[in-house]
């Protein structure tokens, strides 16, 4: 007893509260139709009192606030912290079209009074999307319409010089729950490429909306094209397989009630893009290409030396454009140099602003007698596609002075030797050993012993044992709202098991479809709703009637969308699975405790 005590008494002196700036954050969606519900929420990362709420105009005030607590604790360098929440819910309902704001409001903690950001909500006059209804023999009903789901590629310019560069994005405009089965890119002839890394901000998905229509949007692809060729190019369609999931209704009533879902394969098809790429104008002298905006730097590692010596001459080319395309400088070096090939290093990354960094090339020479030498200054000349006019910038004149070596012979040797040390492995034998065995025969029998004796005790034991269990569970299964509520966490776990399973193989594209089986298969069961019937909106309110708190629906929301965000575009998501595997591990557990505590 003391010893527990004493633990405790660790434990509690070990956590201690994380100190960090009160924040006080509202939240809402950016676009919603109008007639439509939503929820607005204010975050506070302490306790609060007097919320102070302003005027609310063109929005209907259907619930709120519901106000939810939660607290989390991490261990940083063995210090336990603690961190605490507070989040305020409130239902609105749109009225009208339009953009309104919703100014900040206002809550007391720590006797000081804190105030949110403000936000802005786009309102739009919403239309349903039209279905197209096919029915099969088993009464299949699939809405697969270009309203329900498209693929598309955007592009900043349709009209280019050759070498200029163009950005495109791939987006996944959605309605339903899918995922996908295959893909086939375009293979983008014509065009050097370079991919573009996609921002955490938009690794989750977005909202948009198209024609009346709101749509779940995600960014599956950046990249930026230089056209390599003039002409017509033309970027091909994406095509994409799918599997959408559908509610199958059949003749039975028996099939009806209990609920069937399966998955319909539906091929998507973007629209093709043509890019017009225009020849360049009427090249000057000197021109090799180098498209963009460009600055060029220059300089030597020695001035003086004495004959033999190497010397690195280094010229950076910096800007925006096609650096991959710039070839070495050709310098007028002196007839008694000796001149080795120059080493090219690239250093630049692609985002929506462009190819932006530089490009590097460092050439060795060396002089093989004295004197008083110049390399005179080369240019560069460049196309800079905003002012359709070519530039040109110089490196530097450098002037050299070779001193008279110590010796008379004015040669030298420059080489590179890789020596690899040779390795020789002995072979060992390992001989049989032939030494005489003595081997015993054993006679004991196991018919008639007492471990036989116990093995059919146990046997009978478990064959009784066996019958209850089987009365048991038929008497449960009568009831089918409480037989998929037990089995809600005991799936759950199966599901976990295989995605740990992944996680140890580091099999990325089976760890997700195995989490999100855990999720959607949990809450099926747990909150006896058809599988069909599961989306992140029904599963928020779901969940907020049971009485689970804000912060855990928004952490779920979070991991479901990173998973299926790593379906369409795995490097998108920078999330390891290890941490995606602890989070929904600790997600359902919470899950468990909290609908329990609900159900009870």
């Amino acid at each position: 007893m003391v010893k527990k005590l004493l633990v405790i008494l660790l434990l509690f002196i070990g956590i201690r509260t994380f100190a960090e700036d009160t924040k006080f954050t509202m939240k809402a969606p950016g676009i919603v139709s109008a007639g439509d519900q939503f929820s607005l929420t204010l975050m506070l990362n302490a306790k609060g009192e007097d919320l102070r709420m302003p005027k609310i105009e063109n929005f209907d005030i259907l619930m709120g606030p519901s106000v939810s607590q939660s607290r989390s604790f991490q261990s940083v360098n063995g210090k336990m912290t603690q961190s605490i929440s507070y989040t305020y819910t409130y239902i609105l309902r749109a009225n009208k079209v339009g953009t309104y704001s919703i100014s900040p409001a206002a809550i007391k903690s720590k006797r000081k009074i804190y105030e949110s950001n403000s936000i802005s909500i786009e309102v739009i006059q919403g239309r349903k999307p039209a279905t197209n209804s096919s029915n099969n023999q088993q009464g299949t009903t699939a809405s697969t319409s270009k309203d329900n789901l498209f693929i598309q590629f955007e592009t900043d310019k349709k009209s280019v010089f050759k070498g200029e560069m163009i950005n495109t994005t791939f987006k996944l405009y959605s309605r339903v729950n899918l995922s996908i089965v295959d893909q086939t890119l375009p293979s983008l002839e014509g065009f050097w490429t370079q991919d573009i890394d996609i921002p955490s901000a938009d690794q989750t998905r977005t909202q948009e909306a198209v024609d009346g229509v709101i749509y779940n949007v995600y960014t599956l692809q950046k990249k930026v094209l230089i056209p390599q060729q003039t002409g017509t190019l033309t970027i091909e369609p994406a095509e994409m397989v799918f599997n959408i999931q559908q509610r199958v209704r059949s003749q039975n009533v028996f099939d009806d009630f209990f609920g069937s879902v399966q998955n319909i394969k539906t091929e998507v098809k973007s629209k093709p893009i043509p890019i017009t790429v225009k020849e360049l104008p009427s090249t000057p002298q000197g021109f090799k290409g180098a498209v963009g905006k460009f600055s060029v730097t220059s300089s030597i590692d020695k001035a003086s030396i004495t004959a033999n010596e190497a010397i690195t001459l280094k010229v950076r080319v910096d800007g925006n454009g096609n650096l991959k395309h710039i070839n070495p400088f050709d310098f007028n070096f002196p007839p008694d140099f000796e001149v080795y090939d120059a080493k090219t290093s690239y250093n630049f990354k692609a985002s929506e602003s462009g190819i932006i960094g530089s490009t590097t090339f460092e050439q060795i020479f060396i002089p093989r007698f004295a004197g008083d030498y110049t390399i005179p200054a080369q240019k560069f000349v460049y196309f800079e596609p905003r002012s359709k006019t070519y530039k040109t910038v110089y490196t530097k004149q450098f002037d050299i002075h070779v001193e008279r070596g110590a010796d008379d012979q004015n040669t030298t040797v420059v080489s590179s030797l890789s020596k690899e040390n040779l390795k020789f492995i002995g072979e060992d034998i390992r001989y049989i050993k032939q030494d005489d065995l003595n081997l015993s025969k054993m006679n004991n029998t196991f018919f008639g012993s007492t471990l036989f004796y116990a093995s059919f005790a146990g046997s009978l034991l478990a064959f009784i044992l066996l019958i209850l269990f089987q009365k048991k569970r038929l008497r449960e299964n009568s009831n089918l709202a409480l037989m998929r509520n037990k089995k809600a966490s005991k799936m759950a776990r199966k599901h976990l098991k295989a995605a740990a399973v992944c996680v140890k193989n580091n099999n990325k594209d089976e760890f997700f479809d195995a989490l999100l089986k855990a999720f959607w298969g949990y809450l099926s069961d747990k909150l006896t709703l058809p599988f069909s019937e599961l989306s992140r909106d029904n599963a928020r309110t779901t969940l907020a009637q049971y009485s689970v708190d804000e912060t855990t629906i928004e952490e779920f929301i979070s991991v479901v969308d990173t998973c299926e965000m790593a379906k369409f575009a795995p490097t998108a998501v920078s999330d390891s699975i290890d941490e995606l595997y602890k989070k929904g591990s600790k997600l359902i557990a919470r899950f468990e405790k909290q609908i329990r505590k609900k159900a009870q």
